[in-house]
């Protein structure tokens, strides 16, 4: 018991100094953390210099009054004894500051000329500057950069204000700074900030861009590769160079030879070669190396390297294809915005195994809307409907794509394309002879590389998209009989689609059956605008005039119950009476209509129509009144 008492004595005792621990970690834990730097353990005064030129950091020397900056532990009587530090009001410490940060800047070379240049700088940029005051600003600027152009182009801020003037300077002052650069445009080319400067120099100087040009030469190869001047090269290649510079500039990419020989009277690979033939292997090889070199790099979406590839696939035997086709079938997708490099994915696909048509299929799906809108892409989705076997594989990844924003593509200027493609294949209402020349091109090879039978691949896709493309007119038969080139997508689709159109006819009729008399501007009647009464027009002459609906859709008969109502308005109006002719010349509706023309026209009484048009062609121009003489022509018959 004794021991357990002095046991239980000693932990009471312990108890205060484990508190007094306690109390001192907490302290110290609450103490601010200062974020002054020190160096030795003393504190450095001053703030961090905001010298955005400089960038570096100095500190002020070290005072003997700094050592003691901690609280007195004694309480306020020790705190007395500290000697207070005298503080500098602010306005004066800013004004040292300002001092110590000019004379830094004096220092620095073409001190003299950088900082008028800045404050000049800071008002040409302003755009709602009067243009009297600009060029004034610009005279003065000029006088400070003019013969000091080279010193001062590698520096970001001066980088800028060169940017400048050559925007809003006169030819003139424009041509003195491209001048003084000659010989440099190379050297700026690989500069993070000059780069700038030559884009700018090619984009408004049109009398130094030979100039800028042909520094290149000799470097292509090596420039295509390079993080900043692949850009220049591009820029060049594509919206300033002739096509005797273009030339130039791809055949480096042939090999050595070229880089210091240019072949002046050759502007094609195929022209080269054909000229000297022994050279192709050598040829082909540099090309390929640099065509991977340009891939490895990240540069393979520039248009001189879409070039590069369209005339190695050209000329490249089995072999190199495969092996070019390996390394760009994941890469194909990222090429498709230029002529040749939608050549080029043509080309792939068409070359291609199932299994890479595959690969190329899934890389492309999440762009496919993209795809069918672009100038020259939509072309790609035209070759894939060609060539891919796997219809239910296109169903899924391409065009189920295309289903969710059917109506958007339909109204695309490139878009319409791709359906009509569905449709009415290589018609050339739709599609250029140039495209229809290109597309047939492939036909050999396809042969070769696909084994389904082409209009079984074509009904197959036609199938699937039939539905969605009925189902949209159905549902909105207003917003595309609003838009002339959705109107061709509506007409071929009644024309081709398969499955039943009657929800699509219904849904016509319902908009031709309105009274035309309320017709506005803002909402104007579908069979007194263009191009919706050409489309109503075709499809009346689809039941006995080719191009024929299968099957047929009866149209002319049922439309002619919808508007007879309103016969005598219609034939008033040029362009609807034509309308009028088709179901007079419709053998289905010839009869009914013959009757409504003989019939009293309900604003003159006992008067007809047909005594209403008579009197139609006397008192107007014949230009105006041209359906209505064609209508009476044939009810004299």
């Amino acid at each position: 018991m004794a021991v357990a008492k002095r046991k239980s004595g000693s932990i009471t005792a312990e108890k205060p100094q484990k508190k007094v621990k306690a109390a001192k970690e907490s302290k110290a834990a609450a103490a601010p953390v200062s974020n002054k730097k020190t160096i030795f353990g003393k504190v450095l005064e001053g703030e961090e210099d905001d010298d955005e030129d400089e960038g570096e950091l100095e500190a002020e020397p070290i005072r003997d009054d700094d050592e003691d900056n901690g609280m007195d532990i004694d309480g306020a009587a020790g705190a007395q004894n500290v000697p207070q530090k005298n503080k500098i009001p602010t306005k004066e410490a800013n004004a040292q500051k300002k001092a110590l940060r000019e004379e830094r800047r004096s220092h620095k070379p073409n001190s003299e000329l950088i900082v008028p240049a800045k404050k000049l700088w800071e008002k040409l940029r302003l755009k709602e500057l009067p243009k009297e005051e600009r060029q004034q600003v610009m005279k003065e600027m000029m006088a400070l950069i003019t013969g000091k152009v080279q010193d001062i182009i590698f520096k970001h801020d001066m980088s800028r204000i060169i940017q400048s003037c050559l925007k809003h300077g006169n030819e003139v002052q424009r041509n003195v700074i491209a001048g003084e650069l000659v010989g440099h445009y190379l050297t700026l080319s690989k500069s993070m900030y000059g780069r700038f400067i030559v884009i700018k120099i090619l984009h408004y100087c049109s009398k130094y861009r030979e100039a800028v040009i042909k520094e290149f030469y000799g470097k292509v190869r090596q420039l295509i590769k390079h993080k900043e001047a692949s850009a220049i090269i591009e820029d060049a290649y594509s919206t300033y160079a002739s096509s005797a510079q273009r030339a130039a500039l791809i055949q480096e990419f042939y090999g050595p030879e070229f880089r210091l020989f240019k072949v002046e009277d050759k502007k094609t690979l195929g022209e080269i070669l054909e000229q000297n033939p022994i050279k192709k292997d050598n040829i082909m090889k540099h090309l390929m190396e640099t065509l991977k070199g340009c891939m490895e790099k990240g540069t393979v979406a520039f248009s001189i390297v879409h070039r590069g590839l369209l005339e190695y696939f050209e000329h490249a035997d089995a072999k190199g294809i495969q092996e070019m086709l390996d390394m760009m079938k994941e890469q194909a997708v990222e090429i498709l915005h230029t002529k040749e490099g939608a050549q080029v994915a043509m080309l792939c696909l068409l070359h291609a195994s199932p299994k890479d048509r595959k690969a190329m299929l899934k890389t492309m799906k999440p762009f496919v809307v993209k795809i069918c809108k672009e100038e020259y892409g939509h072309m790609v989705m035209l070759r894939m409907f060609d060539v891919v076997d796997d219809t239910v594989l296109m169903s899924k990844a391409i065009l189920s794509e295309i289903i969710k924003e059917m109506e958007d593509i339909a109204k695309d200027k490139f878009g319409r394309r791709v359906i009509l493609y569905l449709l009415a294949g290589r018609s050339p209402k739709y599609i250029s002879p140039m495209n229809i020349e290109l597309l047939a091109k492939g036909d050999l090879v396809r042969a070769n590389t696909s084994k389904k039978d082409a209009a079984i691949r074509s009904a197959e896709l036609l199938g699937y998209i039939s539905p969605a493309l009925i189902s949209l007119i159905a549902t909105k038969p207003r917003s595309l009989t609003t838009e002339p080139l959705a109107c061709q997508v509506l007409l071929e689709t009644m024309l081709h689609a398969t499955g039943d159109k009657s929800p699509a006819v219904h849904a016509l009729l319902d908009l031709a059956a309105a009274d035309p008399a309320q017709s506005t501007s803002d909402a104007p009647h579908v069979l007194l605008s263009m191009p919706t009464d050409r489309l109503y027009k075709t499809l009346v002459q689809s039941d006995y005039k080719a191009p024929l609906a299968e099957p047929s859709l009866h149209f002319g008969k049922a439309l002619l119950m919808k508007m007879s109502p309103y016969i005598g308005f219609y034939v008033q109006k040029n362009h609807s009476a034509f309308i009028i002719l088709a179901l007079l010349e419709n053998p289905e509706s010839a009869k009914e209509t013959r009757e409504l023309l003989s019939k009293s026209s309900s604003s003159k009484g006992s008067i007809t129509v047909q005594k209403e048009m008579e009197k139609m062609i006397k008192a107007k121009p014949e230009k105006e009144v041209m359906a209505v003489r064609l209508i009476l022509e044939t009810l004299a018959k």
